[in-house]
């Protein structure tokens, strides 16, 4: 198996949930040459990935004739295999209409039957996990569940210029999150004042410096955070790309945010995370990695399937993102500064 194709469509948190798979396979087969199929939104998480041959564009919204112009160009390239690592009917069509001979997914009942090799979804199992398994099914060893992105040397240059002079610790908080294509989550965002707090309290005990992080439609949130604080901030709010953002949490002491893509980037550059989950499910998709803490309410944890949160006309009180308080926060965070600094 030379030639495989990874169809990973969005978003940017789950696309860097897929990564692990791309190590499995670069050092199981370091041979093989790997396309990706995603859609322009997610695509940044691939930038540079050294696995990774080719992006193919993956349509934004489905439709039946922009699927089978992508399989048509699919079945030109003869891939020996795919894996798909969606639970999309979607991404199963596609796959089976494109005539790729050996083809893995996360699927069950019906879903299943589109590929050659099914793997269906098991209840608690995080997400990187769930892909590992579907590319077990080509005979990848994994190598470690922590996501993985490569800065260019001269982006992470340019960022270490720029905050070479701010004082330490250096914490970057992203308050925003949870708009995607064709999906708005704001139950996903903690109050925007409680970051406030949490960056007054955290400059007053560490002396450090905050930056405020997001892309536009982040602004309301940032803004919120700034007009709350007590504290100066530093507003990069729709200045960053990804790869800069990503340069900058690697200088990073600290990250605070939302369950958001920004958080899994962080753990990707081995910054000290502190992710903020409600409604979804930690077990599921809290970002991996050695010095990733997870708060949330105790009846996040209990969630062990995947919920369209677009199909809820109300979150639960107990899986409320405002359940979770200040206090909680700064002290998760204030753990992870001494284990980086030293005790305050």
């Amino acid at each position: 198996m030379r030639h495989v194709l990874v169809v990973k469509p969005c978003c940017l948190g789950d696309a860097l949930m897929a990564t692990p798979v791309l190590r499995a396979l670069r050092t199981t087969y370091p041979d093989m040459t790997i396309d990706i199929a995603v859609t322009a939104w997610a695509a940044p998480a691939f930038d540079g990935h050294p696995a990774v041959r080719r992006l193919v564009p993956y349509p934004e919204r489905p439709t039946l004739p922009r699927f089978f112009r992508l399989a048509q160009r699919l079945r030109a390239e003869r891939y020996d295999a795919a894996l798909g690592l969606d639970r999309s009917p979607w991404v199963g069509l596609l796959l089976w209409a494109s005539g790729i001979p050996v083809r893995a997914g996360l699927a069950a009942g019906w879903r299943g039957l589109l590929y050659t090799h099914r793997v269906p979804p098991r209840p608690g199992r995080h997400e990187s996990e769930q892909y590992l398994a579907v590319a077990a099914r080509l005979g990848a060893v994994p190598r470690g569940l922590e996501p993985e992105f490569i800065v260019p040397e001269p982006i992470a240059r340019a960022i270490r210029e720029r905050v070479r002079h701010f004082r330490r610790p250096l914490i970057v908080i992203h308050p925003g999150g949870a708009i995607n294509p064709g999906s708005r989550l704001l139950a996903k965002r903690w109050p925007p004042e409680r970051f406030a707090l949490v960056a007054d309290r955290l400059t007053q005990v560490w002396g450090s410096t905050i930056i405020l992080v997001g892309v536009a439609t982040d602004r309301d949130a940032t803004a919120s955070v700034l007009a709350h604080a007590r504290t100066p901030l530093i507003d990069w709010t729709d200045q960053l790309s990804w790869s800069e953002l990503a340069a900058l949490l690697a200088e990073a002491d600290l990250f605070i945010g939302n369950d958001t893509g920004a958080g899994h980037l962080a753990a990707a550059v081995g910054t000290p995370t502190v992710s903020i989950f409600g409604p979804t499910s930690p077990l599921l998709y809290r970002p991996l990695g050695p010095k990733s803490v997870v708060i949330a309410p105790p009846a996040s944890w209990e969630l062990r399937e995947p919920r369209d949160l677009r199909r809820l006309s109300t979150i639960a009180d107990r899986l409320d993102i405002s359940q979770v308080h200040v206090d909680q926060v700064v002290e998760a965070a204030s753990r992870l500064l001494q284990g980086e600094q030293g005790t305050a």
